[in-house]
């Protein structure tokens, strides 16, 4: 059970690590449009000048709008940029927090330890469910060496009795 949880984590932080990266183009994408608006004030600024100068005339307050637009569309950019290093910040806290709540590689089972196939945990021998997640655990079989004379059940060589019938091995 720990590992579908642990592996619906990683499922859903890919999510959000596609989703995030689609707003920081989409973000990225707005900042392009706010470069392109300055680079068309600019062209404006080039030509209200050069008009003014193809006209001997002294510059005026009309360029002040111009750069007033410009800061606009750079504030705007400062925005943006801090938009995406928040959302930078908080995936890398949630690459931390993940990170951290993996657990660390368990230590090789003792012998005859039955060991979790779902969450890795050591378990007692005979034990049927683990105790840490509840998975069904997988019982070794002794390799089956010989049958049971009484009954013919298959017996495990090192079997002092047969499990079917009971029938005492010599």
């Amino acid at each position: 059970m720990a590992f579908f949880d642990t592996l619906g984590d990683i499922v859903r932080n890919i999510g959000d690590k596609a989703t995030d990266a689609l707003e920081t183009t989409k973000l990225n994408t707005k900042i392009n449009a706010e470069k392109t608006a300055i680079a068309e004030c600019m062209r404006r600024i080039g030509e209200y000048y050069h008009a003014k100068h193809q006209a001997g005339e002294p510059d005026d307050s009309g360029v002040a709008e111009i750069h007033a637009a410009i800061d606009g569309h750079n504030a705007a950019i400062a925005e943006t940029q801090a938009e995406i290093t928040r959302i930078q910040a908080e995936n890398a806290a949630q690459a931390a927090r993940a990170a951290a709540a993996v657990p660390a590689a368990t230590a090789a089972p003792a012998a005859g330890e039955i060991v979790c196939p779902s969450c890795g945990k050591a378990n007692v021998p005979g034990t049927k469910f683990c105790r840490e997640c509840g998975g069904k655990l997988e019982i070794p079989v002794a390799p089956v060496d010989r049958a049971c004379p009484g009954c013919g059940a298959p017996v495990p060589a090192t079997s002092r009795f047969c499990g079917e019938c009971g029938y005492k091995f010599e």
